[in-house]
């Protein structure tokens, strides 16, 4: 049985990482298919007198919207037997993962599943079931790509064979699910009810005088109601954080379009904070993120500052309860609401 890759600094860097990234903080994986290319280096057991040698592969796979995911790995090394000749090795395996979920790009797991390898060349084990364990870690650069290290131990179930591989691959996930802004025209928060004004009505009252037609006053017109145009486009942050990301800008675009639409109307900016510390530092967090994307409509996209106002509510209005980690994530979010006008706008905060 081979001894572990005390002779490989990639093993030792992996692992070292791994362990790092468990006592740090982790974000939810986002859910859909995966497409992992990577190249990695592999040991074999030394009963099987095959040299070490890299590797290269893919991972398939589909991410669940929970922390498991289940996936579909090929490697192939070319390598060569102890007497020189070479041999391929071609490993497929069915793995289950466990993500361990937080609040930042570093995200560990742990996984298990079955497979085999096999050989060109007549090597002991060729196409022995096998048993896999191991982790790694996954860095999240944007909501669909990460990079990703990992580790896994394959342990021989016909044969007394232990080997070791290492990978670092670029994680692609395609298919999640995709938010739909709609828009809401309302009053108060309230769906709009037009105000038909009456019309006039004559009264005529007969008398054995001849017959005056008297005419009521024309009633008071119902005050004019304020309109706004909500439009629910929520941009998420990070844990503690204010920064706009570059995965927010296609939502920031659609609400700069709608401006430029519809150059009569001005915008509201509204920021929020998940139940996490205090009240103050986070009503504080929450008009520095509204102030965030408002700076990125006017340096970004080209919208003129006096059509955007920005308010902070902090721990306001939770879109879900602060219970869970995932709740917490959604709460953490800028809303712009985009009022008729600023008459209509200054309206609404007058009441």
């Amino acid at each position: 049985m081979s001894k572990l890759f005390n002779k490989n600094a990639v093993f030792s860097s992996i692992l070292a990482a791994t362990a790092v990234a468990t006592a740090a903080h982790a974000a939810q994986p986002q859910a859909g298919f995966t497409v992992t290319p990577n190249i990695g280096y592999t040991n074999t057991d030394g009963d099987r007198n095959i040299n070490d040698d890299s590797t290269y592969g893919i991972g398939l796979g589909y991410q669940f919207d929970s922390p498991w995911a289940i996936e579909f790995n090929y490697l192939n090394a070319d390598s060569e037997l102890s007497n020189g000749q070479d041999v391929d090795a071609d490993q497929y395996r069915l793995d289950g993962l466990y993500h361990f979920v937080n609040e930042s790009n570093f995200t560990p797991y742990v996984a298990a599943g079955l497979g085999a390898t096999n050989y060109s060349d007549n090597v002991d084990g060729d196409g022995n079931t096998q048993f896999n364990a191991g982790g790694g870690i996954k860095y999240a650069m944007t909501n669909n790509l990460a990079l990703r290290a990992d580790y896994r131990v394959l342990e021989d179930l016909e044969d007394d064979y232990t080997d070791q591989v290492a990978t670092l691959g670029l994680q692609m996930t395609f298919g999640g699910s995709d938010k739909s802004a709609t828009q809401v025209v309302a009053t108060n928060d309230t769906e709009i009810t037009q105000v038909e004004e009456e019309p006039v009505q004559e009264v005529v009252e007969p008398t054995p005088e001849p017959v005056i037609t008297q005419i009521e006053p024309e009633p008071e017109p119902e005050p004019v109601q304020p309109t706004r145009t909500v439009l629910p486009y929520n941009v998420e942050f990070a844990f503690d954080s204010a920064a706009v990301s570059q995965s927010s800008y296609p939502e920031i675009q659609e609400i700069a379009a709608h401006l430029n639409a519809h150059p009569d109307q001005i915008a509201q900016i509204q920021g929020y904070s998940d139940g996490t510390g205090k009240p103050e530092y986070n009503l504080e967090l929450s008009e520095k993120r509204a102030k965030s994307v408002a700076d990125v409509l006017v340096e970004d996209f080209g919208i003129s500052s006096d059509r955007i106002e920005t308010i902070g509510y902090g721990e306001q209005n939770p879109l879900v309860a602060n219970t869970t980690q995932e709740n917490r994530a959604l709460n953490r979010r800028v809303t712009t609401v985009v009022f008729g006008t600023r008459d209509d706008f200054e309206m609404l905060t007058a009441r």
